[in-house]
């Protein structure tokens, strides 16, 4: 059975007093935006790092400098991320340096981008906050997509499109991810938030594993301390999770997904009816001769 950690009555007094700090507290930026004025950018920004504050529920240490570099051709990003980025990426983080970079085509802030400025946050805070132990690929980023608010439902319908047909990919295979085409990566995406959403229920907090993490000095240490239950047990439980939470119910949800079925089903009974058609006036014409 799953283990099932409640927060403490203290710890609950904490949190709350994390979460309310936190809308006051300031992440200190420094903008680099090549010479251009973008004010509307930079107000953007620091309003999603208060929020970011605000989910998380833990105080950023106002002495952490975050530098956020803005790029405007595939070419400059590139040559800033030293080509480790695949070209279906716009922003990337560079937790050891605290940096974040964005690719900005038209200059301009989209939704996704903003998106974005928590989720690249999000790399360097747990970077941090586990003092720079390396962890999977799937829990960096499940907690920087946990981060930027709730799953998306477009999520949901990929993940229970792969548990339908078979094609989850292991969350111990994650570390691969870059090396994959845009759609795969959007899959492995989804499942690491899932599996960082199906942590959190067990009622873990995130400072307090990110503190287990960093006191044992190993990330698989640090998870065992933390839940009570190996990683490799804690993959096995999500599967079973996975396959239980995404499922058709989630599909028919998807007006797309319910037009397809419904145009295939149209499609179906239509070849029956054509097909009974023509047999019917074989037969007619059999008996007609």
């Amino acid at each position: 059975m799953l283990p099932h950690r409640r927060y403490p009555k203290w710890g609950r007094i904490l949190t709350f007093f994390l979460l309310v700090s936190g809308l006051f507290a300031q992440i200190p930026f420094v903008f680099e935006t090549g010479g251009r004025k973008l004010p509307e950018f930079e107000n953007r920004v620091r309003n999603i790092a208060e929020s970011f504050e605000s989910r998380v529920g833990i105080e950023w240490n106002i002495h952490d400098t975050i530098i956020v570099k803005t790029t405007y051709s595939r070419e400059e990003f590139n040559r800033l991320t030293h080509n480790a980025i695949p070209d279906w990426g716009i922003g990337a983080a560079l937790p050891a340096r605290g940096e974040i970079v964005l690719l900005l085509r038209d200059g301009s802030m989209s939704s996704k981008t903003a998106e974005l400025v928590a989720h690249e946050l999000g790399h360097i805070f747990l970077h941090r906050a586990t003092g720079g132990v390396r962890v999977p690929r799937w829990f960096d980023e499940g907690f920087a997509q946990w981060s930027t608010g709730p799953t998306r439902f477009e999520q949901s319908t990929r993940l229970a499109m792969a548990f339908m047909f078979g094609t989850t990919i292991p969350l111990s295979a994650l570390d691969d991810v870059n090396a994959w085409d845009e759609d795969r990566a959007e899959l492995a995406y989804a499942e690491s938030r899932a599996a960082f959403d199906y942590l959190m229920d067990m009622g873990i907090s995130p400072e307090y594993i990110f503190a287990q993490i960093r006191s044992a000095g190993d990330f698989y240490d640090g998870f065992r301390n933390a839940s009570g239950i190996t990683v490799f047990q804690f993959y096995t439980l999500w599967a079973q999770e996975g396959a239980r939470k995404f499922n058709y119910f989630i599909l028919l949800a998807d007006w797309r997904f319910t037009f397809l079925a419904l145009t295939i089903l149209f499609v179906i009974f239509g070849s029956i009816k054509l097909i009974r058609i023509r047999i019917a006036e074989g037969k007619a014409d059999e008996i007609g001769s």
